[in-house]
């Protein structure tokens, strides 16, 4: 169940009366034969889904949801909530849902989903929009993009636990007790500690795509602090040059303190044989070499030094 490609991919899942528990559970399941024995493409397509990729939840006539993969297919017996007739074997892919806050319907779409529906195993029918019986299709980046717009560039940043939470609203407080006089600023660094507003876009200004995988969507993207906000200056916690655009996947790694990079670029792992297992899983790159910006350096010295113990 290999497959090498970085390039980002997308897929639509129809599902019926089990799409509340996938959503909020975040995963996709599907059975690795019918019980009749024949092999069903629709289940086979679920080996081709690499950590990152899209995928659009469509039920009800609706796609109310957009996930990121989280990993690659793997086996799990079937799900409490799913049909009995189905076999109890089967794959799955752990995906991180976002539900829109307006579903769209692809039938008020149709003129322009029906060109770029794949021919073969289409998720829906061309002519009226009808779903067809496919639990998951493979669907072009064109049609991808489409839909992304159409669900009006929803962001699918990382949905942080409470924790994390907590420890932003932590932040914030803190932000706000020491920046009375100075409101300006203080937004300014509220805005960045929360993932949005300056920092952002000042780092996405620099890196248009994920360095390490190429993928380029604003969306699909995660602005990550080389430096942690709690260990930084109020400068650095707004300098650009202090963040990477990541891929999600990637930016659970290097902010988990599972690799970094060197000066030239190339990435350095941690020096345990379980991570290196762990990026196999995740089909990360580790020959690519990503561009440092000369006032990065000071940054990822001190993440390579004080994260990964090393100072290449």
């Amino acid at each position: 169940m290999s497959n090498k490609s970085t390039v980002q991919q997308f897929f639509w899942v129809n599902h019926k009366q089990t799409f509340k528990i996938a959503r909020k559970e975040g995963f996709i399941w599907a059975p690795s034969r019918a019980k009749d024995g024949k092999p069903r493409p629709a289940y086979d397509t679920l080996q081709l889904v690499n950590p990152g990729d899209v995928i659009f939840s469509y039920a009800f006539t609706k796609i109310g949801a957009v996930g990121v993969a989280k990993s690659k297919c793997y086996d799990a017996i079937q799900p409490p909530a799913f049909d009995s007739f189905w076999d109890n074997q089967g794959w799955k892919v752990d995906v991180e849902f976002t539900t829109l806050n307006t579903p769209i319907s692809p039938k008020e779409h149709l003129g322009e989903i029906a060109p770029l529906l794949p021919e073969t195993h289409s998720p829906i029918k061309p002519l009226n929009g009808n779903g067809n019986e496919m639990y998951l299709s493979k669907i072009s980046p064109e049609l991808g993009h489409l839909l992304l717009k159409l669900c009006q560039s929803i962001s699918l940043i990382q949905q942080n636990d409470t924790s994390d939470y907590q420890e932003i609203e932590k932040d914030i407080a803190e932000i706000k007790a020491h920046k009375l006089g100075d409101p300006t600023t203080a937004e300014r660094l509220i805005q960045a500690r929360v993932g949005q507003g300056l920092f952002r876009q000042n780092v996405l200004a620099l890196y248009p795509q994920c360095p390490v995988t190429g993928v380029s969507m604003p969306e699909l993207l995660r602005a990550s602090h080389i430096k942690p906000w709690r260990d930084s200056s109020d400068e650095e916690r707004l300098d650009p040059y202090n963040g990477l655009m990541l891929a999600p996947h990637v930016d659970v790694l290097f902010d988990h303190r599972l690799i970094s990079f060197t000066d030239d670029g190339s990435i350095v792992i941690k020096n345990d044989p379980k991570i290196y297992e762990v990026i196999h899983a995740l089909n990360v790159p580790t020959d690519v070499k990503i561009n440092i910006y000369e006032k990065a350096k000071i940054y990822l010295a001190w993440h390579r030094e004080k994260l990964l113990g090393c100072s290449k």
